[in-house]
């Protein structure tokens, strides 16, 4: 079992014990505290972060930097609104 695989199923095993109602804020204290490797760093924190990235993107997490996706109808909208400079 690589990194990766060992990142998934602490994953996994978070998110099963947890209420599905849960916020994206109580979700990201929960999968922190799933952590398995230890110290924070190198590649199995790396791979961590990833795996970490992919679940939570499923209940509307954005890392740093990351822009929101907007929907076509979302873009018009935005095109739509009038400008208050």
């Amino acid at each position: 079992m690589g990194w990766s695989d060992a990142a998934k199923a602490a994953i996994q095993r978070a998110h099963q014990a947890m209420p599905e109602d849960v916020l994206l804020e109580e979700r990201m204290k929960l999968i922190d505290a799933a952590y398995p490797f230890g110290e924070r760093s190198c590649f199995p924190y790396k791979a961590w972060l990833k795996e970490r990235r992919a679940y939570l993107g499923r209940y509307g997490y954005r890392g740093r930097g990351e822009k929101a996706h907007m929907s076509p109808l979302e873009r018009m909208m935005a095109k739509a609104e009038p400008s208050h400079d």
